[in-house]
């Protein structure tokens, strides 16, 4: 089994282990997070924050890549691994690596120009320095570290951005729905923003995320070394 094989599997296991730990330890932080987010209001719990989804997304999909490494060490070659192989980059492309690095580019950005916007200070007091990274910072890098140690097909651009469409209107639309129906602003910038200028807010939004699935279409190329839709180290793969 050639190494960067049994480093892919190692990675895949022990960062689906951490992710699903960074999950129960945000979510005993839910009561003190409802003060500081949302007026107070617990409908929706969790949900409502683009973090969240972003780290159950995250959480999925190193659970999957673990079942596929499973399945391709037992059936290569097999036509439920070569699916299994398929769904898990169709998931990367489509999801995974642009809300994954939305989150963290517009997570840091507003942070830079103010805090007290997107993490007040006063978290600091409750929500640990680890976890707040866990969640904004080492997604984006160790996203790009799944690129190099796994060659990933990326789908048809046609499938993969019509799956990031998807994905950010239902979080959209679910927005919309937390904001108007049930008076919860989850971004307070948001419950300004009057007609145009709300349009314009989404249409500039959902044309960032597009870029950010181009850009990392070409990352994927560029570390992951191309087209193939095998992965570059199967696990049954031997050293010459």
């Amino acid at each position: 089994m050639a190494f960067l094989s049994v480093l892919s599997i190692l990675f895949h296991f022990g960062y689906a282990a951490f992710l699903l730990y960074t999950y129960i330890e945000y979510r005993a932080l839910d009561g003190a997070l409802v003060k500081f987010r949302a007026g107070g209001s617990s409908f929706g719990g969790p949900l409502k924050f683009l973090t969240f989804c972003n780290l159950i997304l995250q959480l999925v999909y190193f659970s999957w890549c673990v079942i596929s490494d499973l399945i391709a060490a037992s059936a290569e070659g097999s036509s439920i691994a070569k699916a299994a192989t398929r769904f898990r980059d169709w998931l990367l492309a489509a999801a995974v690596f642009p809300i994954g690095t939305l989150v963290v580019t517009t997570f840091w950005l507003i942070y830079a120009i103010d805090r007290e916007l997107i993490f007040p200070e006063k978290m600091d007091r409750f929500f640990p320095a680890w976890l707040n990274h866990a969640l904004h910072t080492f997604v984006l890098p160790l996203l790009l570290l799944e690129m190099f140690l796994d060659k990933h097909k990326y789908p048809s651009r046609t499938s993969g951005m019509l799956g990031t469409i998807s994905f950010g209107l239902a979080y959209l639309i679910w927005l919309m729905y937390l904001g108007f129906a049930q008076n919860i602003w989850v971004y307070p910038f948001l419950e300004v923003l009057e007609g145009p200028y709300f349009v314009l807010f989404f249409a500039v939004t959902t044309t960032f995320v597009l870029l950010l699935y181009y850009i990392g279409e070409k990352v994927n190329n560029l570390l992951g070394g191309g087209k193939g839709s095998e992965s570059r180290h199967s696990p049954m793969q031997k050293i010459d």
